[in-house]
């Protein structure tokens, strides 16, 4: 009995602890509610800031008002990836995006964001996403999407569905400078450079500001040695968008490309300067000072790449490259291995991993890695097994 009263007492001191602060506690709620009120408030102040401020075109005052709102809005996160996907700051731009509300408009600039970055497995999803959430008469966000699978396939190397991802953009919106863009890709990458033309030139007639066309016209030259020409293509580009942070480490790796070494580092030290997290602007640099024999300055850009983007096949890459030039063979096997490993369709990387067993007499992985590269298509690769026999 003794017990019961004890714990009876117990719970009427409980009750009575509670009925002593009644005022306390609706006034918690009152001050809870107003702070709610007051908070909705200010940040809707600052979004209308940001936006007169944007549509003033003072970037910066845009972008710093959203930062300040960007932790208790979803629409202020939105468009903070949307200004940073402007200024060519992919990966933050990605960041936001991805904390902001799921719609079609977020997911189809956060594929975007990841196909710029070349994390391909991301860009499909959120483009995929992105189709799945917009409105038939979305067309404007459908084509862009679907223009982004395209580019997944055409980096897979399936041409054909490639090409019926862009189609269907198109159809969405026939003067989409994105899926012209990619039409464009996807003819280069299978080597009808006068097609490739014509698709980049239809984009800057889409959209005369399009720094893409411009990127990729550029990035055509290069590859085709054609330094002068891809030299002139962008800086027109930069007559029309100065600022272009693709653009100016397009015309960086032209230069570089035509030995014009001093004028490469300063345009990609001035692509780090506007965005310290360009990855490739890293691994330009380290392939000039791999160049030049400074090894180690040049792992220490390709660390830099690794570590800004773990994901960067190029970097361990270009940094297998250079501790074998160093005679650092361990350490060489390691990074490629690691970037074939992020990439299994570089052929090239598999041809210098048999290259380095080949120097350790280690002939089963000599042939292991000669058949994986050709059986993509490496024309050494595929010579070395006719040679042997090696049907592949």
């Amino acid at each position: 009995m003794a017990q019961i009263l004890f714990h009876d007492t117990q719970r009427c001191n409980k009750i009575s602890h509670c009925a002593l602060y009644p005022n306390m506690f609706r006034k918690l709620l009152i001050i809870s509610f107003f702070m709610t009120l007051f908070t909705a408030a200010w940040c809707q102040g600052v979004l209308e800031k940001a936006r007169n401020a944007d549509c003033r075109g003072l970037i910066d005052l845009a972008e710093d008002y959203y930062r300040q709102a960007a932790d208790t809005s979803a629409e202020a996160r939105l468009w903070l990836g949307l200004l940073l996907e402007g200024k060519e700051h992919f990966a933050e731009a990605s960041l936001w995006l991805a904390r902001a509300d799921t719609t079609a408009l977020s997911m189809t600039h956060l594929a975007v964001c990841h196909a710029e970055q070349r994390h391909w497995l991301d860009a499909k999803r959120a483009a995929e996403k992105s189709i799945e959430l917009a409105s038939e008469n979305d067309s404007a966000l459908r084509s862009s999407a679907m223009a982004t699978l395209g580019l997944v396939h055409c980096m897979d190397r399936n041409y054909t569905n490639a090409l019926t991802w862009v189609n269907r953009a198109l159809d969405q919106d026939r003067n989409s400078a994105r899926a012209l863009n990619v039409k464009g890709i996807i003819h280069f990458y299978r080597g009808n450079d006068n097609d490739a033309v014509k698709a980049f030139r239809q984009a800057t007639q889409a959209d005369p500001k399009n720094i893409d066309a411009h990127f990729n016209l550029g990035t055509m030259y290069c590859y085709r040695n054609n330094h002068d020409l891809a030299i002139s293509t962008l800086k027109k580009g930069l007559r029309v968008e100065r600022g272009s942070i693709k653009l100016i480490y397009c015309l960086g790796w032209a230069y570089l490309l035509k030995g014009e070494n001093e004028n490469a580092i300063e345009c990609l030290e001035e692509v780090i300067k506007r965005d310290s997290s360009y990855v490739n602007a890293y691994n330009r640099l380290g392939d000039i000072y791999f160049d030049r024999a400074e090894y180690n300055r040049a792992i220490a850009y390709y660390r830099t790449a690794i570590r800004i983007d773990p994901k960067s096949s190029e970097a361990y890459r270009q940094m297998g490259r250079t501790y074998a030039e160093q005679g650092e063979m361990g350490k060489a096997l390691r990074s490629y291995q690691k970037a074939t490993e992020l990439n299994k369709s570089d052929a090239d990387t598999y041809c210098r991993l048999a290259e380095l067993y080949e120097k350790q007499k280690q002939p089963k992985k000599v042939r292991n890695y000669y058949l994986k590269a050709a059986k993509l298509g490496h024309l050494g690769a595929q010579k070395w097994c006719t040679e042997r026999a090696i049907a592949y």
